[in-house]
C-alpha cells in the first residue's frame, strides 16, 4: 500500500511550487537572491523538521528558515547583542 499523506519533503516542494509566482513578481536581482536563501533555508533543515513531524508544515518551513538565517549572520551580530 502507498502512502495516504505526503512526506514533509513532498509537501514542502508542493509549497515551494505556490511560491513561483512571489518569486516570479520579484523585481530585482537581490530580491530573488533572497528569495532563493529562504528557499535554500527552507530545504536545509528537511531531516529535522522530518523527525519532528508537526502537522503544521509553516510552523517546520519558517524554523528552518530563520534558523538557516540566523546561522548567516555575521559573528558580529550574534543573538542577544542589542544594536543600537
Amino acid at each position: 500500500m502507498g502512502r495516504t499523506a505526503p512526506t514533509y519533503r513532498q509537501a514542502l516542494e508542493e509549497r515551494m511550487k505556490r511560491w513561483d509566482e512571489f518569486a516570479r513578481l520579484l523585481t530585482t536581482p537581490e530580491e530573488r537572491a533572497a528569495f532563493e536563501l529562504v528557499r535554500t533555508g527552507a530545504r536545509r533543515y528537511v531531516a529535522q523538521a522530518t523527525y519532528v513531524g508537526s502537522p503544521d508544515l509553516l510552523e517546520s518551513i519558517l524554523l528552518s528558515v530563520l534558523t538557516d538565517l540566523a546561522a548567516r549572520l555575521p559573528p558580529g551580530a550574534a543573538p542577544g547583542k542589542a544594536r543600537r
